[in-house]
């Protein structure tokens, strides 16, 4: 029979030293064996070889929206006080819609003076006029001398000459009253407002600027290494950063005949559709003309392209009986859709790595990560 717990032989206290311990070595002995698999640190990376691709021939290109043949510049022709500005910046304006008036009340003042003149040199012109009918009569039937006939007829030449001169006068008086009324010259859209209500304007002096916005134009620099390659009227694809996604269709109109002496390019423009006024002026586009030739070029996914500190185009090419990745400086081409060219910088074998490629480092340890994930 055991002795009990609180006997002499076995006081509690006794019991709680030595159970502890034993309890203890228990717990260490059943955790043995269960120890976590250490996680595996390499990086996943996915690879894959360069993809041989049949494409026309492409020069891509970047440059800026602006409007065919600049913004026009609409001035008053007349010196004045502006009475009313109507549109404001942005705003579409038609082709003799009135942009601006000034306070024309001298100018009415004047034509109706220049008309008061032209009455009255109409009507000396008329008197004058016959004068010489009646002198004439007197001539033909020999009852007026010559000289004093010649009197008569020079003074109806100085009248109708008198009216003639009135008339220009209240043309020109007209001219400018009208001129008080500014009107667009041309259809667009105004990019700028150069006068406000109540301020002196000069002739001449510019008061807005209308810029076409249907189509476009993209003023793009070819190298001279790539000018052979573009002809007037062949096809330009056009894609705008400012609109994500977004791919708009144009033609090159102008291929200049002479290069940028510092830039050693040639200025072209590529006229673009733009009936939805969605490309706006002064917007960075980039531009792929396309060629007449297809070309067997390397191909990779868009994002196995890298860049270093220095703005070098590089990617990472895998080592399998390493395990590592070392990076290969490329030239990058045209883009293909989802995909880039390869210019140079790879033979078309190598694997490279089209995903995980982000914060690698020369000679990383990576690891194949499995297909689809």
């Amino acid at each position: 029979m055991s002795p009990k717990a609180d006997s002499p032989r076995f006081p509690r206290k006794t019991m709680n030293r030595y159970l502890i311990p034993w309890t203890a070595v228990l717990l260490v002995a059943c955790g043995r064996g269960k120890d976590p698999k250490p996680a595996d640190a390499r990086v996943p990376v996915a690879v894959a070889q360069p993809t041989h691709t049949l494409e026309f021939e492409q020069v891509t290109v970047s440059g800026t929206l602006s409007s065919p043949g600049n913004a026009s510049t609409v001035a008053f022709l007349v010196p004045g006080r502006t009475l009313r500005v109507m549109p404001r910046e942005g705003e579409p304006v038609r082709k003799g819609q009135v942009l601006a008036e000034l306070d024309a009340e001298n100018l009415r003042h004047a034509l109706e003076a220049a008309h008061a003149q032209t009455e009255a040199a109409a009507a000396g012109a008329r008197q004058a006029e016959q004068e010489f009918g009646r002198m004439k009569q007197l001539h033909d039937s020999r009852s007026l001398a010559p000289n004093d006939f010649a009197k008569f007829t020079a003074a109806r030449d100085a009248a109708a000459q008198q009216l003639r001169q009135a008339q220009a006068g209240e043309a020109a008086a007209r001219r400018n009253l009208d001129d008080a009324r500014l009107v667009a010259p041309i259809g667009g859209y105004l990019s700028r407002r150069l006068v406000e209500p109540g301020v002196m304007v000069a002739p001449g002096q510019p008061a807005f600027e209308i810029s076409p916005l249907d189509p476009v134009e993209v003023n793009v620099g070819v190298p001279e290494t790539d000018v052979r390659l573009v002809k007037v009227g062949q096809a330009a694809s056009v894609r705008v950063p400012a609109l994500p996604g977004r791919f708009f269709q144009g033609r090159v109109k102008v291929v200049n005949v002479s290069a940028d002496p510092a830039t050693r390019t040639y200025m072209t423009r590529i006229s673009v559709p733009n009936p939805g006024k969605e490309l706006k002026l002064g917007m960075v586009a980039e531009v792929a003309i396309s060629g007449t030739r297809k070309l067997d070029m390397l191909s990779l996914p868009m994002g196995a392209i890298v860049r270093d500190a220095q703005g070098a185009t590089l990617v990472y090419q895998f080592f399998p009986d390493q395990g590592r990745v070392y990076s290969k400086r490329v030239e990058a081409g045209q883009v293909l859709g989802t995909r880039i060219q390869i210019r140079s910088g790879l033979l078309g074998t190598e694997p490279i790595v089209v995903a995980g490629q982000n914060g690698l480092r020369d000679g990383m340890d990576v690891r194949l990560a499995p297909e689809g994930k």
